[in-house]
């Protein structure tokens, strides 16, 4: 037999010893926990028994904390306090928002327009969004499902396809027409003297392509760079005109589909990565994540 249960009293014993020690009173503590006066000194003399010593004086009606009292009641809240919370880590409401995680460049302008439509169809349910660019803030077990990157293989995730990895070269469209730049023109025929610069960005991560690992790297030798802090302030610069980025089509869909951007050639293909739709495999699907899965999954792989 587990030792806890020869040496524990009845756990419920120490929420009425707490309330009583608060209020200082039976009668008050009974109120709280919508139990009766008898049912509560019932259940002080039951844990004084059991620990053979005293938890209150008793004189009259009126009641004062002995010193074990005291320091039992000051330990019971912080023990039901520590419970309360560890269970709170593993329980989830049923008004729990779905939460999500992406990164930076996937959330602004893909995954938002998404949950917009989400939040407005007949499946809504309340979703909490995480934006990062960090794997390990992406791959959290606290997240119900992430937009991930790479193989489709990571421990203790399932995945479902959500879109190939594709990278092309995209340019505003006014500032196109500026350099007279063509759609689908090739950089290595654009002329030298209008070349806009290249929108640059750091790999956070060996899987990530930038223009130092883009296709043929002759074809960009000799550009002019503008670092960005990240992938998506990259294309947000392309979207004022500031030079040329590289984009992902499925996730610039919006974009490129109003004109506000320009692909041109060639397009990039990873035989490798694509993006995936993952949630944990350690735990039942909740009907809410189940339905955005669905609704993200629908006619995208």
């Amino acid at each position: 037999m587990n030792r806890f249960r020869r040496s524990l009293p009845p756990l419920d014993s120490l929420i009425f010893l707490e309330a009583a020690a608060r209020h200082q009173n039976f009668s008050d503590a009974a109120e709280e926990l919508l139990v009766t006066q008898t049912a509560v000194s019932k259940r002080i003399r039951q844990l004084e028994d059991h620990i053979g010593v005293a938890l209150f004086s008793r004189s009259g009606r009126v009641i004062t904390l002995t010193d074990h009292g005291r320091k039992l009641a000051e330990q019971s809240a912080i023990l039901l306090d520590f419970a309360e919370n560890a269970l709170a880590s593993v329980t989830v409401r049923p008004d729990a928002p779905v939460r999500i995680a992406a990164n930076s460049a996937v959330s602004l302008f893909w995954l938002t327009p998404k949950l917009k439509a989400f939040g407005l169809s007949d499946q809504a349910h309340p979703v909490e969004l995480v934006s990062s660019d960090q794997p390990t803030i992406l791959q959290d077990s606290g997240n119900d499902i992430a937009i991930l990157h790479g193989t489709g293989s990571w421990q203790g995730l399932t995945v479902l396809p959500l879109f190939p990895d594709l990278l092309v070269p995209v340019v505003s469209t006014r500032l196109a027409d500026a350099m007279g730049i063509r759609s689908a023109q090739a950089l290595s025929l654009i002329d030298p003297g209008a070349r806009p610069p290249l929108l640059n960005f750091t790999r956070i991560t060996p899987d990530w392509t930038n223009w130092d690992n883009w296709g043929n790297p002759n074809e960009v030798e000799g550009w002019a760079r503008i670092e960005c802090e990240t992938y998506a302030r990259s294309i947000g610069a392309a979207l004022e005109g500031e030079g040329i980025a590289l984009a992902s089509p499925h996730v610039l869909a919006a974009e490129l589909g109003e004109s506000q951007l320009l692909q041109l050639a060639p397009v990039a293909r990873s035989t490798r990565h694509a993006y995936f739709l993952a949630f944990p495999d350690t735990r039942p699907l909740r009907p809410e994540v189940q339905r955005l899965l669905d609704f993200l999954s629908a006619g995208t792989a």
